[in-house]
């Protein structure tokens, strides 16, 4: 599990996060390799053999709104090769449920009610889901470049942009320091149209041999949302996890 599993949630949601403090700063030597990069931080969170075996998870904790003073409880459950289910049920809204699959996206809410995800969401979405594609893998990422040097939260931090296969641009952040990713920057589809959005990523925790970030925060349309790891169980889900709601299997059987 990386960072990914979260942003997923976040991209099926409503915005997520905290303003991070970001600001461009000139390099005073020659910028690393973008791979080498992306390789060293691989290492540094336990390898490559050792996250891809933990391909199955449950993770539950916690999903708030710090602004308006709302707090929620959170779980997220994954399974291969690519399947993905967020569960966020916050008090007085009631329950936001979102899936995806290597064939299928969707989500209900008390917002926008069911919705299948398709183009260019679902892409985003499968790009952060795929085990190889959150590792970055040249079959996902057509090209890796260091584009310069940048600050968020107090972490000087290497600026990598992401040509995807699938046409989509992004950055990483990868910290000087500790060479583990920080920070992302995107400009994603939504049903409220292309949006920015940051994330960052901290409070790293080793669980079975692999660092995992347990606090994600994202900066989306001003809103300001974290989401909180608070136990995390390298298994295999209940797979009545995964089944589709009622709402979605009527969209699917209407189109």
């Amino acid at each position: 599990m990386s960072r990914n599993v979260l942003q997923t949630a976040a991209l099926s949601l409503l915005a997520l996060a905290i303003s991070p403090i970001m600001a461009e700063t000139a390099p005073e030597q020659e910028l690393p390799e973008a791979r080498s990069l992306i390789e060293r931080h691989i290492e540094v969170i336990g390898g490559r053999e050792a996250i891809m075996a933990q391909s199955e998870a449950v993770m539950t904790g916690e999903f708030s709104m710090p602004a308006v003073g709302i707090t929620g409880s959170l779980m997220v459950a994954s399974r291969p090769p690519a399947d993905q289910v967020v569960v966020i049920e916050l008090p007085g809204m009631g329950e936001m449920r979102t899936g995806v699959s290597p064939e299928l996206a969707w989500s209900v809410d008390p917002f926008m009610g069911p919705r299948l995800i398709e183009g260019e969401e679902f892409k985003s979405m499968m790009d952060n889901t795929i085990p190889e594609a959150v590792l970055r893998d040249p079959e996902y990422v057509a090209s890796a470049t260091t584009v310069g040097m940048a600050e968020f939260l107090g972490q000087a931090c290497f600026r990598v942009k992401l040509e995807w296969q699938s046409g989509r641009e992004s950055h990483d952040c990868y910290a000087v320091e500790s060479g583990k990713l920080i920070a992302m920057e995107s400009v994603e589809t939504s049903p409220m149209g292309q949006i920015e959005m940051v994330s960052t990523m901290g409070e790293y925790r080793e669980i079975e041999n692999v660092m995992v970030p347990t606090v994600v925060r994202q900066t989306v349309m001003g809103q300001e949302q974290v989401m909180t790891l608070q136990e995390i169980r390298f298994e295999t889900p209940d797979p009545e996890l995964f089944e589709l709601p009622a709402p979605i299997q009527t969209l699917l059987e209407d189109r």
